[in-house]
Order: C-alpha cells, then sequence, then structure tokens
C-alpha cells in the first residue's frame, strides 16, 4: 500500500480519521519516532523551523518546517559538505564517525536566518546564514569551537554565544558576526543548588538562551547520578546574571531543547529522549507560565493538544524510485560522496553507485546512501541489479550503526550470492544466478532487532541468516539507518543498479512523503460500498492505511491471505471465505456501506469464540457517523474455526445512502466473518424467549408483570414509530389511540418484545 503526503491529508476528513476538536487535535509523543536529536526551534510567522544533528553525514544540519507542529519535512540543509578533510571524506584511513556537526541553534533576526553548529571535526564553530533558509544557499564564517553553543540576538541587536559542559560561558560577536569581540565570562548559574546534588554522569550542556517579557532564560540539561536526563530552567533580569534555578523537567529522560510559541500565544519546549537503536527522538512539550517561570509538568506528556488541524505525522524517511533527476532531501551520504561514482542519468530510473576503490568493509566504504529508520517498527526493502558487480564487490542493503548488519549480494571468483553478514562476520550465504534480486530489513525498535529477508521474486520473502541487536553506541553517536551501497574488495569500476527503495511501517506498506502519485484512496474495498440490507464481510473494510480506515496493533496481516495490507485475515472454508482474526482489543475497522432506507437496522454476526465465555461478554461495537453504537456479544462455538450466528439485541440507525460504520473490538480474542443488515420491523416479534413475562393492558395503564425495575420500556405503533417510553413496569396510556403495539423491554441483559391490543 502507497502512502503519500495527498492520500494522508485525505485521511483527515474521514470522520473517524484524527480526533478533530473545536479545539484542535491530540498528537501522541514522541512527536517524531526517529533519530532528530538536539532539536532547536524556532517560529517564523505561521511556520517552525527546526534544526537537528546528523553528525558525520552529508549534506548536513537539516532544517525542517511544519506549519502545524505534527508534520515535519526537510527543506533544507546547511550546508552540502562541511569540510573537505580526510575524516569527513573517509579518506586515508580516517573518518568522522560520531563527529561532524553537533547540537545546533537555529535563529532569526533582522530577516536573515542564523544557524550555529560546533564540529569536532574541524575544531571550529560554524556560522551559517542566509536570507532563504528553505530555498537559499548558506555563507558560512569559522569561529572558534564553542560546546553546544546557542546563539543570542538581545534587543539592543548585539550578538552573543552562550555555551559550555560543565558550566556555561558567554562571549559578545562583533557587529558583523564574523567574530569574537573581547574574552569569554563565566555566567553564574548554581546548578548543584537546583539539582540538589553534586554528583553527575553530566553536570550541564545543551544551552538553549530565550528571553521572554524581558526576563532571560536559559534552559539546559543536566544528568545526576542516579536520576534521568534533566531539563532545568535558569532566569534573570541581566543577560549576564546572576541566575536562579528551577528543575524544569525531570521524568523518562525527556530533555534538551528550547521553548517557543504559537501565533495565538501558547508555549511549547521541543525536547527529545533517548530511545534505543531508534535513537534520540524528539517529544513536544506543552509550556504553562507560573510566577514568572516555564512549568512543564510533573511528567513529559504523552499526548499533546494542538491548536489547529494537523497532517498526521509519519517519518523522516521516504521511498524513492530513483525517477527525479535529484534525490529526495530524506537522503544524506554516509561522509561526503564521491559525486563523480554516482548518478541517476548513467540509467534514467534507477540509482547507480560505481566502486571507485577497494575497501576493507563496509564501514570504509564510500557513497553509502543512507535514510533514517523510525519505530516502533518499520521495513525498508530494495530492487537492485547485479549485473554490473565485477569479482570481489559486495551490494546491498544495511542497517547502519557501530554494530551494523546487512543482506546483499557478493561477487566472488564469478559466482553471485546473496549474503547476510554483522560487521564483518559472514552469517549466511545463498547462490543466486539471476539479475535482480530483492532485499529487505525489517527493524522492531521495540526489541530492538533488525530482521533480514531477500526474494527472487518480490512476493515470497525469504529469511537469511540471523536477526542482530541494534545497541545505540556512541561511536557514530546516531540511530540506525537504512543505507544502499555498494564497494570493492578486489578492483575498482563495478556499478550496481537500484531500481526503487521502499520503506514504510511493514512489508506491504510504502510512505511517499511529498509525491502527488498514485494516491491511496480512502474508500470502500474494490470501490464498492456494501448493500444495506444484506451482507457486511468482515474483510472488505475500507481502503486507505493503518490508523485511516483501520487500526491494527501489529501491523502487519498475520493470517496472510486476501489483502496485503495491516489487519489479520485468514482463510476459512467454514467461513465461506476469509475472516478476520487474531483480534485484540481497540482495533476497528471501517466499511463504507450504501443504505437503501432511512431506519433502524438488527445486526446479526458470524464469528467463532474457542474458549468458554461468560454470559453478557461484549467481544465488539458497531457504532455509526453519529456515534450511536451497538454492543455486539459472541458465544463459544468451540473452536476458532466453527462459527456461529449471533444476532445481537438493539438496533443502529443509518441514515440512506452511504455513510461509514465502524467495528470495534472490545475484547480480544474473536473470529468475525461478516455482519448481515436487516430493517428492524416491530411487528416481527418472537416470543418464545419472553415466556416469563406478561404484559396485561387495562384501560389506563400497561402494566409489566414478571420483572423488577429497572428496565426501559418503549411503546411502539404498528408503523414502527416510538410513541412512548418509561422506565415503569407500569406505564400509562393517556392519549394513546386504540390499536395493536408493541411493548420492547430492555434489561441489563435481555431485550425481549411483546404484542398487546389496547381498546
Amino acid at each position: 500500500m502507497k502512502k503519500t503526503l495527498l492520500s494522508i491529508v485525505a485521511s483527515v476528513a474521514t470522520f473517524f480519521g484524527a480526533t478533530l476538536q473545536s479545539f484542535g487535535v491530540s498528537v501522541s509523543n514522541p512527536l517524531i519516532y526517529s533519530d532528530v536529536p538536539d532539536p532547536s526551534v524556532i517560529r517564523d510567522g505561521n511556520k517552525y523551523y527546526m534544526v537537528s544533528t546528523t553528525m558525520h553525514c552529508a549534506p548536513g544540519v537539516p532544517i525542517m518546517m511544519s506549519e502545524d507542529l505534527s508534520n515535519w519535512r526537510t527543506v533544507n540543509y546547511a550546508y552540502q559538505t562541511l569540510d573537505n578533510g580526510d575524516n569527513q571524506s573517509l579518506n586515508g584511513g580516517k573518518h568522522a564517525y560520531g563527529k561532524g556537526s553537533w547540537a545546533s541553534s537555529l535563529r532569526k533576526h533582522k530577516n536573515k536566518y542564523y544557524i550555529l553548529t560546533p564540529s569536532y571535526t574541524t575544531g571550529k564553530t560554524h556560522l551559517f546564514s542566509t536570507d532563504d533558509i528553505e530555498n537559499g544557499t548558506w555563507d558560512e564564517v569559522r569561529l572558534p569551537f564553542y560546546h553546544d553553543p546557542s546563539l543570542f540576538f538581545d534587543d539592543d541587536d548585539r550578538a552573543y554565544i552562550i555555551y559550555g559542559s560543565g558550566e556555561f560561558n558567554i562571549i559578545e560577536l562583533n557587529s558583523d558576526l564574523k567574530s569574537v569581540k573581547g574574552g569569554a565570562s563565566k555566567l553564574n548559574i548554581p546548578i548543584d543548588q537546583t539539582t540538589g546534588t553534586n554528583g553527575y554522569i553530566v553536570k550541564c550542556e545543551g544551552a538553549h538562551m530565550e528571553k521572554v517579557d524581558g526576563r532571560y532564560y536559559l534552559f539546559a540539561i543536566s544528568w545526576p547520578n542516579g536520576k534521568c536526563r534533566t531539563e532545568l530552567v535558569f532566569r534573570s533580569s541581566s543577560l549576564k546574571g546572576n541566575y536562579e534555578g528551577k528543575i524544569a523537567l525531570q521524568e523518562n529522560g525527556v530533555a534538551q531543547g528550547g521553548i517557543f510559541d504559537t501565533p495565538d500565544g501558547k508555549w511549547y519546549a521541543m525536547l527529545f529522549r533517548d530511545s534505543g537503536g531508534v535513537g534520540r527522538i524528539p517529544w513536544l512539550i506543552p509550556v504553562s507560565w507560573e510566577n514568572g517561570w516555564p512549568n512543564m509538568g510533573r511528567q513529559a506528556a504523552r499526548s499533546v493538544d494542538l491548536p489547529n488541524s494537523v497532517e498526521p505525522a509519519y517519518s523522516m524517511a521516504t521511498s524513492d524510485d530513483f525517477e527525479s533527476t535529484t534525490l529526495p532531501l530524506e537522503w544524506q551520504w554516509n561522509h561526503n560522496p564521491d559525486n563523480s561514482k554516482w548518478s541517476l542519468s548513467a540509467r534514467p530510473g534507477y540509482l547507480r553507485i560505481t566502486t571507485g576503490r577497494t575497501d576493507k568493509s563496509l564501514y570504509w566504504a564510500k557513497n553509502t546512501l543512507t535514510q533514517k529508520t523510525f519505530g516502533p517498527k518499520c521495513s525498508g526493502r530494495v530492487a537492485l541489479d547485479v549485473k554490473g558487480m565485477k569479482d570481489g564487490d559486495i551490494a546491498g542493503l544495511v542497517a547502519l550503526q557501530d554494530s551494523f548488519g546487512f543482506v546483499g549480494v557478493q561477487k566472488q571468483w564469478g559466482q553471485l550470492n546473496i549474503i547476510q553478514q554483522k560487521t564483518v562476520n559472514k552469517i549466511a550465504s545463498v547462490p543466486f544466478d539471476g539479475e535482480t534480486v530483492y532485499l529487505r530489513i525489517d527493524f522492531d525498535f521495540t526489541k530492538d532487532r533488525a530482521y533480514f529477508y531477500y526474494s527472487t521474486d518480490n512476493q515470497k520473502w525469504n529469511a537469511i541468516g540471523k536477526d542482530i541487536p541494534l545497541p545505540y553506541t556512541l561511536g557514530m553517536f546516531a540511530g540506525y539507518k537504512f543505507g544502499l551501497f555498494n564497494y570493492a574488495t578486489s578492483q575498482a569500476g563495478g556499478f550496481a543498479d537500484f531500481d526503487w527503495f521502499k520503506v514504510g511501517e511493514d512489508v506491504y506498506d510504502e510512505i511517499y512523503l511529498g509525491q502527488i502519485k498514485e494516491p491511496e484512496v480512502v474508500g470502500p474495498y474494490n470501490e464498492v460500498a456494501a448493500s444495506i440490507p444484506g451482507v457486511v464481510e468482515a474483510e472488505n473494510y475500507n481502503t486507505g492505511g493503518n490508523n485511516i480506515s483501520y487500526y491494527d496493533i501489529d501491523r502487519s496481516n498475520r493470517g496472510g491471505e486476501y489483502r496485503k495490507d495491516g489487519v489479520d485475515i485468514y482463510a476459512s472454508d467454514e467461513a465461506n471465505g476469509f475472516a478476520i482474526g487474531y483480534c485484540e482489543a481497540d482495533e476497528w475497522m471501517n466499511y463504507t456501506v450504501n443504505v437503501a432506507e432511512e431506519g433502524d437496522y438488527t445486526v446479526s454476526v458470524r464469528a467463532s469464540e474457542e474458549g468458554e465465555v461468560e454470559a453478557g461478554t461484549v467481544h465488539a461495537s458497531l457504532s455509526n457517523e453519529a456515534g450511536d453504537a451497538i454492543d455486539i456479544e459472541v458465544g463459544s462455538t468451540g473452536a476458532w474455526d466453527v462459527y456461529g450466528e449471533f444476532k445481537q439485541n438493539g438496533k443502529i440507525k443509518l441514515p440512506a445512502g452511504e455513510s461509514t460504520i465502524r467495528l470495534t473490538i472490545k475484547k480480544s480474542w474473536v473470529n468475525i466473518d461478516r455482519l448481515t443488515f436487516t430493517k428492524w420491523d416491530p411487528s416481527d416479534v418472537d416470543d418464545t424467549e419472553a415466556d416469563k413475562i406478561t404484559v396485561v393492558a387495562t384501560p389506563s395503564t400497561i402494566r409489566i408483570l414478571g420483572i423488577d425495575e429497572p428496565i426501559k420500556a418503549e411503546i411502539i405503533n404498528a408503523e414502527g414509530k416510538m410513541i412512548r417510553v418509561s422506565n415503569k413496569t407500569e406505564i400509562p396510556t393517556s392519549g394513546i389511540i386504540s390499536g395493536i403495539y408493541t411493548i420492547r423491554i430492555i434489561t441489563d441483559s435481555n431485550v425481549i418484545c411483546k404484542k398487546i391490543t389496547l381498546k
């Protein structure tokens, strides 16, 4: 299933899509489940811009833009290459892994944008500036090295850098911002008094200076012994102090970043959390103000209300068919590329990577093209044409970090083999005699494991080798990335052609950010709405994708039948074809239906339940667009492959024409084959289940005998119209004309109908 921004936006219009309120929407943290560390955010009118750390990758310091604080897209980079020395270029046995550019500071001042980033590779702090943050090129000035610097412009236009690790210092820049004015001075920051300790893993770093209502606020991270990463805030009426401090947030390790406001006056902080193999991921934290202090709450918010409708954010990764003359901005090279050795035009529609030298391992290979992974799970795969490979070449798809692993093709002594390798150790090898192979890596960041697969037809996938752990280590100091590579071990000049790279939440998913071709249509399966009265097959839920037209917890089709998206579908002769199974609580499916006549409908469900079922157990609910719902109860059928028909109590009102209904699972586990809808007829009543209840009509009342209150009793005339309702067992009949009526009696456990004649 291909997801594009066009289809994602369309999904918001569906009534079961985002939770649209008059206030806006609620989004969940982490805001971006991907490696976006050291965020620095500014607001510019109605747009927000954020920069982040990408270490040794090129281009570097991505600039991301959002108009809703939920969906962020990379729109530019501060530089194409930070430096052309051997370290940044992977030459001469040198590298810049874990170095390159570090925590950056983004600012706007007098219609000019600035990014300040330090580098442990160059030993300098690089100040980039431009008039056009999204499309412009950046001018560069090199300053002395300052750790985790914060660029700050005061109201008098003077510019400062606040920086440091263990303590904070401040230095002023000359008015042209090309050099330092004078020396640095230490800021008087009461760190120990604020944290209540003098023992730290990290005492302080990550400075972010802001000025709000005439006060100076310095935000920083600290990591006290025995505590988690902690966000601190210090304030002063003077830039150089003295400062007083508070703990802004100390929960779950969410820390390091600054604050910003929205056009309507709300405040947020963008912080991040160390999260294992996926990397360091951003959290959006609401900020309130109390007595001149920013308050981030006692806990890092798990969900955040935003003031506007949003486009759902999926990831910082995109699929690519390599049909353009340029690479999408989501791609970054592992170190500086050799631009003479890769091409999108040598074979149109393919990315060609040509070897230009020999390397001893993938760690040293030039021109490895990378994208970020994302959580909680993601899957990436490539189509690789190997005709141009030479002896000694290895090409494929890598899970890139210090403990990297890959699945690829090796050409050796004229023979091709599909191999899986963990760092320099070959784990598995399978002979291959074709020209195109499909390679895949699945990441599961709930377990921090990666799994490797290959296919010769892009249909049947074969596991290869062993899954690998995904530790976050400080050598590369980055989350795991997908990487497309080709390197030589014997001779240069061979090439590998990548036809496409596809990435999504699972093997069936394709995310295409910013592309409008082939949008995923949100609507009825096979473009035909189910007719009511009639049968709705459970497996024919709407198209549109997970969290749009359905929600499935594990996001893959464990049954592997009928459809390739996320709902678990099983083949079953007993279910007359297919049924949805492995249903877990809170999962749901939407169905577009075409109702012949507005009115109330009864529902019968064909389902199976293997275990014992307590009477009154609600397995699911069925709701309409108005939010009205009826409960669905399923009895035990004794086995999963034995199905029964269960007529439901109650009725659901449906409008004429097309509308959407939702089936929501309330209790794990149940299999559902189909739902049958019948127009409710109050005169079609079966009294056999209600023998113990007697309804007696007198000239002035209707008395219900054999049942205790409380109940709900409805009097319905021959035309099906409810004319009176009561919660008593004795109902006055004044105003009701003579005729035949149905009394519908609703208790906690049953719905019973009786016919009576009023004279």
